[in-house]
């Protein structure tokens, strides 16, 4: 029992009557993008270590309703599929004469990563739910395990194995008809991270760092985590013992460590200084939002003024670091990074220096920037949401998307299909809620927890589980978004794997028959 994806036969998120497991995105490096060199005499073959080499091609007829069929030719590399330059403007970076193609663990034709997640439902113990995962392949996750005796971790996922010699680490386009830019197979799945009972008892990942290991045995130049962790360590060692809902508390936090961090950073000389400005100005509405953000406790709650303050100066702060230094480019940082900022209200290693705008004659101090910010911030809020402050509500921005992917756009149907729900926590909250960072509505709440479950194995069924909308993709049924408010409130609901509860209250049963051979 627990969360799958329609189609796909397999529980990916759950817990049989002996074994409980989670997933969270390794942030693998498991792709690499190559440019590859044509053969200036015959376009239909590509540079390699050995010399010229003519590309694999398949026809692929692509069917159009009212239309003539569309007939492509795709083409292969040693190293992977070429790629169209117009994706992700590959074209700007590839020079004439070459095509860019795409190496990746998911592209391997031997994949066996649904047979290694029908393996894991059968496992019986955290060891056997080890050895499943050897045969999974991408895309690459932390597979969290546990049964009435043990914890792990373990790493699932091919790792590729890279030279160390290779050019550019895996970081940037190399060329393809290096070899040492070649992949050289896979790493062993024993060298895989792997945590196994550890001191303590407790084993976290919220897309964290897990391992420090130097190339070309690392796991990720880039981490999908560096202030949750903080929150997670500290609940954990709040408590002697845990209970399941001292675990369903920790899973609904909406403390934010960054807030409670870079606050008192970047406020140090904002608090209670100055006079009392006329009512009406600039400089009162700023003395509003310190003395409320001066009294807040970091929750990212969303019926509270004060997250909505906090999020839209701090994204108004890392505009006005980097919009001299980086131009246009500034446009691409759409969401805060709380240790770049720290760094530079920290001065570590000289990275003050971004406070200073470059263009202009004054050498501006970071409390400067942090006052223009919040002045910034507070315009942008007055104009889209009101001048009063103490009404404003976090929630109001911080809409969640639950969008159709294929009827959400329709007009009409779409009012029917995506569901919205005015939701808590945040970027960097455990009750995840990732923002949009970009256009009109940048605090929209578009990447959260669809599955949330908490197993208990001294209980098995007191486990407990909810989704974000409900249990039918029918947009006409009860069940389509029955449990959304549940979900939004943090509530949920039994996740019991005794067939005669099912069957005491069921609304029908639906039984899938393979067809005959």
């Amino acid at each position: 029992i627990g969360g799958t994806i329609p189609g796909i036969p397999v529980v990916l998120t759950g817990r049989s009557s002996a074994l409980g497991w989670g997933i969270t995105s390794s942030y693998a490096d498991d792709q690499d993008v190559y440019i590859e060199e044509l053969n200036p005499d015959n376009s239909e073959e590509y540079r390699t270590p050995d010399g010229f080499k003519k590309f694999a091609k398949r026809a692929s007829i692509i069917t159009v309703k009212d239309a003539d069929p569309i007939t492509l030719t795709l083409r292969w590399t040693d190293n992977g599929p070429v790629l169209p330059g117009s994706h992700y403007n590959l074209a700007a970076i590839t020079p004439p004469g070459h095509v860019a193609a795409l190496n990746w663990t998911a592209l391997d034709p031997a994949d066996t990563s649904i047979a290694a997640a029908m393996q894991l439902m059968e496992a019986k113990t955290v060891e056997e739910g080890i050895t499943a995962g050897e045969a999974y392949i991408a895309p690459s996750q932390n597979l969290t395990l546990v049964d009435v005796n043990t914890i792990a971790m373990k790493t699932i996922g091919a790792l590729p194995a890279r030279d160390a010699a290779h050019q550019s680490q895996g970081r940037m386009p190399t060329p393809g008809w290096i070899a040492a830019n070649r992949w050289q197979g896979r790493l062993p799945y024993s060298a895989n991270p792997e945590f196994l009972s550890p001191r303590g008892g407790i084993i976290g990942n919220t897309n964290n760092k897990t391992v420090d290991r130097p190339f070309p045995n690392h796991v990720s130049f880039l981490w999908g985590d560096t202030q949750r962790i903080q929150r997670w360590r500290n609940l954990m060692q709040r408590r002697q013992v845990h209970t399941r809902d001292s675990f369903i508390e920790a899973q609904l936090d909406t403390v934010s460590f960054t807030a409670r961090s870079l606050l008192p950073l970047i406020g140090a000389e904002l608090w209670f200084t100055g006079e009392t400005a006329p009512e009406g100005t600039s400089e009162r509405q700023r003395q509003r939002a310190l003395t409320l953000l001066a009294g807040w406790s970091g929750e990212m709650n969303e019926h509270l003024p004060e997250p909505l303050i906090y999020a839209a100066w701090l994204r108004a702060l890392q505009q006005r670091l980097i919009q001299d230094e980086l131009g246009a480019l500034a446009e691409e940082f759409d969401h805060v990074d709380p240790l770049f900022i720290e760094r530079v209200f920290r001065d570590v290693d000289g990275a003050a220096a971004w406070c200073d705008v470059l263009q202009s004659a004054p050498k501006e101090t970071c409390p400067d920037m942090a006052r223009m910010a919040l002045d910034d911030a507070l315009i942008w809020i007055n104009e889209t949401w009101g001048t009063q402050l103490e009404s404003l509500r976090w929630g109001d921005a911080h809409q969640a998307t639950h969008d159709h992917q294929t009827l959400g756009e329709v007009p009409v149907l779409r009012y029917f299909m995506n569901i919205r729900q005015s939701t808590s926590g945040g970027d960097n909250t455990l009750l995840r809620g990732r923002t949009r960072g970009t256009g009109p509505d940048p605090f929209a709440n578009v990447h959260g927890a669809g599955f949330r479950g908490v197993y208990d194995f001294a209980d098995p069924d007191s486990s407990v589980f909810i989704t974000s909308t409900g249990q039918s993709g029918h947009f006409l049924s009860h069940h389509y978004d029955d449990l959304a408010q549940l979900w939004r409130r943090g509530e949920y609901i039994p996740m019991s794997l005794d067939e005669e509860l099912a069957r005491a209250a069921p609304v029908g049963i639906t039984k899938l028959v393979p067809e005959a051979e």
